[in-house]
């Protein structure tokens, strides 16, 4: 982890009218990007693919600059660029995807919010227990797959956007559906409309 009192000096060193906000590209960064506009910051995005044009199709959330990358790697190797832009990173899942947790604790750039939280962010277990803790009702928890005797959702560790996420209704469609090289949770799938909610709030919004 980034010593506190080095982000702080970074921080001091930084043009304060100039702040940057930046995050990596994906179906995530669009409220942070929009957010960020609305507030008059700056933002650049961060990807390893030529994939500005998607983002024509939501011009709110479209980042003033692309930083293209050979991979997400890379951004160690980019700190001294980042900090010129007077760079403030605000983090999401597809850091944990595709950063890893481990580099991204270590990269020496200023971030909104506790580097923490991606650990939590990563862990099935983790966000369950923040998710409960915050009085949310959950989808039942199976332990033991054996026992799956109506629809669960298998679960893999990590901000994957659901991909690999599979419905198993038996421990025989269970077993065919499984990777064995991956952590799992099993939970109750609960039938209904699905949601995908996104939500922007700022403390300095007037």
């Amino acid at each position: 982890m980034v010593p506190k009192n080095k982000i702080l000096k970074i921080l001091d060193e930084y043009d304060k009218k100039k702040l940057t906000v930046a995050t990596l590209c994906s179906h995530s960064s669009l409220q942070i990007f929009n957010g960020a506009k609305k507030e008059g910051f700056r933002t650049l995005g961060l990807t390893v693919k030529d994939n500005f044009r998607y983002y024509d199709a939501f011009p709110l959330g479209r980042p003033d600059e692309f930083m293209k990358l050979d991979s997400y790697a890379d951004l160690l190797d980019n700190v001294d660029e980042l900090l010129a832009r007077n760079i403030i990173v605000v983090p999401h899942g597809s850091f944990v995807e595709y950063m890893g947790t481990e580099k991204f604790e270590k990269m020496p750039v200023p971030t909104f919010g506790n580097r923490n939280v991606l650990r939590w962010e990563s862990h099935r277990d983790k966000m369950r227990e923040w998710l409960e803790t915050a009085g949310i009702v959950m989808p039942r928890v199976i332990d033991d797959p054996k026992t799956i005797d109506r629809p669960v959702l298998v679960k893999y560790n990590g901000a994957k956007g659901g991909r690999g996420f599979f419905i198993a209704k038996d421990y025989n469609e269970f077993k065919m559906g499984l990777d064995l090289d991956q952590d799992y949770t099993i939970q109750e799938y609960i039938l209904g409309t699905r949601y995908y909610l996104h939500y922007f709030f700022s403390p300095i919004k007037k």
